[in-house]
């Protein structure tokens, strides 16, 4: 039962409306938010394009260190068959437009030329190794002399003299 004896004190109380203002601070976060994103991602294929042209940098310099000591082996394959490399002799050894520095002792002969004509350019260095078969070395660099990231490739073939046939 409710007491009878209870009166009210002050006037009687009225809902209370309030009017809400504006959300001002929301576009601001958003926009913060969304700008923070974008730069995420734009960082990321920053990233990934820097990679990728690191890596395509480093192919080429690859293929370049490759094709001299292809064109090394190469050329000690012209000059084994033009019995250039026999009786501890120095080899003139000429590649293209190129004069390569010999050397020999013993059975093994080593030369070196570069490329192009620029001496910082790729360059070769070849090792023939004669006896019951011919080895022939050949480590081509893409870059000779000069500073930066050099890449060395190399080539390995074994040239086999056949038994000589008996009458």
């Amino acid at each position: 039962m409710a007491n009878k004896n209870l009166q009210p004190i002050g006037p009687p109380l009225q809902p209370t409306t309030y009017k809400l203002q504006p959300k001002k601070g929301f576009a601001m976060l958003f926009s913060v938010l969304i700008s923070s994103l974008l730069v995420a991602i734009g960082l990321s294929i920053f990233s990934l394009t820097l990679k990728e042209l690191t890596i395509s940098t480093s192919a080429r310099e690859s293929q370049v260190a490759f094709y001299a000591a292809n064109s090394g082996m190469d050329c000690a394959i012209y000059w084994n068959f033009q019995n250039a490399f026999i009786n501890d002799t120095v080899p003139s050894v000429q590649c293209g437009e190129s004069f390569g520095s010999a050397s020999a002792s013993g059975d093994v002969y080593k030369f070196k030329f570069d490329i192009t004509s620029d001496t910082n350019g790729p360059c070769v260095e070849v090792v023939v190794t004669k006896g019951t078969d011919t080895i022939i070395e050949s480590r081509g660099k893409n870059i000779c002399g000069a500073e930066g990231r050099k890449v060395e490739r190399g080539l390995t073939a074994t040239i086999i003299t056949p038994p000589a046939t008996l009458p």
